[in-house]
């Protein structure tokens, strides 16, 4: 009881540790980022638009992946509990997960288990397709920084998708402690791998593009092979949120990336401050009326009967 006190209160000091030096960092740049970004609107709308097109694909991504274990949602369905996971996981822990898992469970019945297996084959297809893109882009770019050691994450990271080709035999032995038997299988999910991966490259790249465009405001010229490295940041910000949506922590290691290439880290840390923004208000908006939507269809939908 004690340990698990001990490490709540640990992450709590360092969530807010994270949260007030980004918060200062802000405030000590306002100046700049008043000068940089003042009456910018056709430069927002068109990050938005981005931000708009990214939840789409992630929306198609969902669908095609949990369509091999048996949800037939909508892609409009998708779209909304994309949006409503997003704005979940603002919260101060990852709510995200839990609302879709809860959603899913309630209005198609699917299962907590095969949740889980899509839910892990996801992350896996989208960690693998960050990291061989980084490592693409990166070679391209700083091809001398290919052997360094942001090139061995990411190839650390295309390397996951191996894990996908698991033999039956072995995947079972490792998830059937928690999977249902018929589910503890990436065989079950692997034909969606081709096309959930190019939707995840495209959302890699649009998003990469939305920063080049907050780039481009600023003193800082960066190529677009530069944007879709820093962008990897995404995916390491869903494997660790140590802060709610990972606030502070994406455009932490998006400055961290820039500076290690020879970049400014204030500029790396601001452009990625105001995509940040675009994207809050965004889903706020959006997440807030299809919360009410799918609150109202999750409590329309029969209930389970009872296990006799």
């Amino acid at each position: 009881m004690a340990s698990r006190w001990f490490r709540r209160a640990a992450l709590a000091v360092l969530t807010a540790a994270v949260l007030g030096g980004f918060a200062a960092f802000l405030v000590g740049q306002s100046t700049h980022i008043a000068e940089t970004y003042a009456l910018r609107p056709r430069t927002f709308a068109a990050v938005a638009g981005l931000i708009l097109a990214t939840l789409a694909l992630r929306s198609l991504a969902n669908q095609r992946l949990f369509r091999c274990l048996g949800v037939s949602a909508s892609t409009w369905d998708w779209f909304r509990l994309v949006t409503l996971e997003s704005l979940s996981n603002t919260l101060p822990f990852s709510a995200g997960l839990v609302a879709k898992a809860v959603y899913l469970k309630r209005v198609h019945a699917f299962r907590y288990g095969s949740f889980a297996l899509g839910q892990i084959s996801l992350m896996v297809m989208i960690l693998a397709t960050h990291g061989a893109l980084g490592l693409a882009a990166l070679f391209l770019w700083l091809p001398e920084s290919a052997a360094s050691p942001i090139g061995a994450v990411f190839a650390l990271m295309g390397a996951s998708g191996v894990l996908l080709f698991l033999p039956d035999r072995i995947a079972r032995r490792i998830g059937g402690r928690w999977l249902p038997a018929e589910a503890a299988s990436p065989a079950v999910v692997r034909p969606a791998g081709p096309g959930v991966a190019l939707l995840q490259a495209a959302i890699l790249l649009i998003h990469a593009a939305s920063l080049k465009l907050c780039f481009a405001l600023g003193p800082s010229q960066v190529e677009f092979a530069a944007c879709v490295v820093f962008s990897t940041a995404i995916v390491l910000t869903r494997l660790a949120p140590i802060t709610p949506g990972g606030i502070g922590i994406r455009e932490l290691l998006i400055g961290g990336l820039a500076h290690a290439t020879g970049f400014d880290l204030s500029d790396a840390v601001i452009a990625a401050t105001a995509v940040r923004i675009v994207e809050t208000v965004l889903i706020f908006t959006l997440g807030g009326v299809f919360s009410y939507q799918m609150a109202g269809i999750a409590m329309e939908s029969p209930r389970e009967p009872p296990p006799p």
